[in-house]
């Protein structure tokens, strides 16, 4: 099953980054936030929970009660950010 993953950088507070996202299909009406400096620096365990290191704050429409497409958003933003120690301003998975 293929599936695609749209994100969006809303804004950055503190350190913590909110993001909107969604299917492609979709208008993006999920909200997720993180704070990536907190596992690279050791604060936040690399064990911690994913629900603990992407916070759904609004799941997308099609995520429901898991946060499955969150996560996998968090994955190409992690990414970015241990190369260039900027949050990603947009993106996508797709597979």
């Amino acid at each position: 099953m293929a599936f695609c993953i749209d994100f969006k950088l809303i804004c950055v507070n503190d350190g913590t980054a909110t993001y909107a996202y969604g299917d492609c299909s979709e208008n993006l009406e999920g909200r997720f936030e993180l704070n990536i400096e907190r596992l690279l620096t050791g604060e936040m365990s690399m064990d911690t929970d994913m629900r603990e290191v992407v916070k759904v704050t609004k799941p997308c429409l099609s995520d429901g009660e898991h946060q499955h497409k969150a996560n996998r958003a968090f994955s190409k933003i992690y990414k970015h950010y241990k190369v260039t120690a900027s949050y990603l301003k947009e993106g996508g998975y797709y597979a």
